[in-house]
């Protein structure tokens, strides 16, 4: 079975996996909060053999949506390293993400989120059809760090579809 990694190389990809699109919807029902998104990753060919089934890889993704709700949207984007732990010749993989994001606006009716300026963390499982496709699931959580009153938090369960291109 051919590896992302290797599929991605030799192609000639700089972006490895994962380019598509994401959706994700508020966990907690506090606000109506829906955000679309379209994400890829840059090859950072960083790539540690912690046993014989065991590989872990680590990625820069990027990723520019919108959130809705409340009669409001607002645009965002955000980049942060990814970490993909590969278990042997499983096709499904555990994905952990955190870094900084910025949003266009932080007032959805009244929830403020707590600022532009915010940090998202995920973490989630990816699995991968074939060397071409992948689906996954992550729950994400954004809050400011307590940089900025207020700091409510919002946690989010993702859903996505990826095509190697």
């Amino acid at each position: 079975r051919m590896t992302e990694k290797n599929y991605a190389k030799q192609r000639g990809a700089i972006l490895e996996n994962l380019d598509g699109m994401r959706v994700e919807v508020d966990a907690e029902k506090r606000i109506n909060l829906v955000s679309y998104e379209l994400f890829g990753e840059i090859d950072m060919d960083w790539s540690w053999n912690l046993s014989d089934s065991l590989r872990l890889n680590l990625n820069i993704e990027t990723a520019i949506g919108g959130l809705y709700g409340e009669s409001e949207h607002a645009v965002y984007g955000r980049m942060a390293p990814i970490a993909k732990l590969h278990l042997g010749d499983s096709p499904v993989t555990i994905v952990l993400s955190s870094g900084p994001s910025f949003y266009s606006k932080d007032t959805f009716d009244d929830y403020d989120i707590g600022g532009h300026f915010q940090f998202t963390t995920s973490v989630g499982l990816n699995w991968s059809f074939d060397d071409a496709w992948a689906a996954s699931y992550r729950f994400q959580h954004t809050s400011n760090a307590n940089l900025t009153e207020p700091n409510p938090g919002l946690d989010m369960h993702t859903v996505s579809i990826a095509y190697t291109f």
